[in-house]
């Protein structure tokens, strides 16, 4: 594969566009749409595409899980911090979750019959891990309509 053919695979996995990409490669514009047309049947271009749509995505997991642990570790903090009310507590894990993606399938999951300061650190954090994997279930769940998601 020669520069401008790895030029037009790396802005074709950007843009999804076969003629922007041939552009921005170099192709003239009066042939781009053909250029691109042709490019996208070879098998080597098409492999490179995959790899480099697979790298993004991944850098995009990447991303996400990290964003999802700072969230997870703001809610600790939260559910942790004595000062804070119990509902605000509840709230700012409900908020966070919202934010996450997620949202709180059953409330009553969370309005317990004890209150998050008669719980253990470990509790604390058990009920919220509990919490979370409920919520994510629930948001693959609503991803694949197809699927009933776990029972």
């Amino acid at each position: 594969m020669n520069e401008r053919q790895e030029r037009f695979c790396f802005e074709y996995a950007g843009c999804l566009n076969a003629t922007t990409a041939a552009i921005e490669a170099g192709y003239a514009p009066t042939s781009a749409y053909s250029q691109g047309f042709d490019l996208l049947k070879k098998p080597e271009i098409q492999s490179r595409i995959t790899q480099l749509l697979d790298e993004r995505r991944a850098e995009q997991q990447r991303q996400f899980i990290n964003a999802s642990q700072q969230a997870i570790h703001a809610l600790l903090d939260v559910v942790n911090n004595p000062r804070c009310a119990a509902q605000a507590r509840v709230s700012a894990a409900v908020a966070i979750l919202d934010r996450g993606g997620h949202s709180v399938v059953n409330k009553s999951l969370i309005k317990g019959e004890i209150t998050y300061a008669e719980l253990t650190h470990e509790q604390r954090i058990e009920r919220v891990t509990y919490l979370l994997e409920q919520a994510r279930s629930r948001r693959i769940a609503s991803d694949n309509p197809g699927d009933t998601g776990p029972d």
